[in-house]
């Protein structure tokens, strides 16, 4: 996994392959900023789309607590166009552990 100063997280497409659940069929989702269309897909389909992107990202916390830890993408692609691909839990939090979020205001 190669990190950017910025925090985002970049995997290969072996490193993203391993975070797939086993099994053949695997959900989707686009953004619009609006609402979510998802899809199911073919796990062929997923391995082709993986090979297709410039970029493989572990999604952010929103996605992955729905399960959906991949965000994969073209280098010039807008919200639209970033398709979440489904991701076995227990694999991805062993591999990307989440940070507790810590209170940092104590005005709260």
């Amino acid at each position: 996994m190669k990190r950017t100063k910025d925090g985002k997280k970049f995997l290969t497409i072996e490193e993203a392959t391993a975070l797939l659940p086993d099994c053949e069929i695997i959900h989707t989702f686009y953004s619009t900023g609006m609402c979510l269309i998802g899809g199911d897909w073919d796990r062929a389909d997923i391995l082709q789309k993986l090979a297709e992107v410039d970029k493989i990202e572990l999604a952010g916390d929103s996605a992955r607590s729905m399960g959906h830890g991949l965000a994969v993408y073209k280098h010039d692609a807008k919200l639209i166009d970033v398709l979440f691909i489904e991701t076995d839990k227990d694999k991805i939090d062993a591999f990307d552990p989440l940070e507790k979020q810590e209170n940092k205001d104590a005005t709260n």
